[in-house]
């Protein structure tokens, strides 16, 4: 009798812990701990380290962001000088969390760490979108709740765009073969 008194009592703890559910704090602690590893990411040109904090979708995207400039042999020093923490909303299986961020970029290049291009100091407006994946909270999708403001007039991207789409480059030997 006494196991399942214990039985009872660890499922009302179990019980208690699941609804009090994933807090506003746990929420801001999840988009502090993606945007910590985002700038390790930017850093190392390794979209894999923000893996752990967030969804396969939002992975792939990052991917693609963290590729681009390493395949520019760029990578990229961010800085967040603001972010403000505007709204927690809840809806089906998730939490919106809105943002109002201030961030400095410089790209360098891989190797050298030469600064190329203009330094951008950018303001966003984001709407963050935490769900559950695989059995933890994660960052699903980010979207721009506004325009952004963006500092620099033009991204230091000399490469030829067909090379990051995996083409040889324009008048390469093999041009057009897939």
């Amino acid at each position: 009798m006494t196991s399942q008194r214990a039985l009872v009592a660890a499922g009302l703890v179990l019980a208690a812990a699941c609804s009090r559910g994933f807090s506003d704090q746990d929420a801001e602690k999840l988009v502090r701990t993606y945007i910590q590893r985002l700038i390790e990411a930017y850093r190392a040109s390794d979209a894999q380290i923000a893996d752990p904090v967030v969804s396969d979708r939002q992975g792939l995207k990052l991917t693609g962001l963290v590729g681009v400039k390493r395949d520019a042999d760029l990578n990229m020093e961010a800085q967040v000088l603001e972010l403000k923490f505007l709204s927690f909303k809840r809806e089906a299986g998730a939490v919106l969390v809105e943002t109002e961020e201030r961030w400095h970029y410089r790209d360098l290049q891989i190797g050298t760490g030469k600064q190329v291009g203009e330094e951008s100091t950018d303001s966003y407006h984001l709407r963050y979108r935490l769900a559950q994946e695989k059995g933890r909270w994660v960052v699903d999708q980010i979207e721009f709740a506004a325009p952004p403001q963006v500092g620099r007039k033009a991204a230091p991207m000399a490469i030829d765009p067909r090379v990051l789409h995996g083409l040889p480059p324009k008048g390469a030997e093999g041009e057009g073969k897939p």
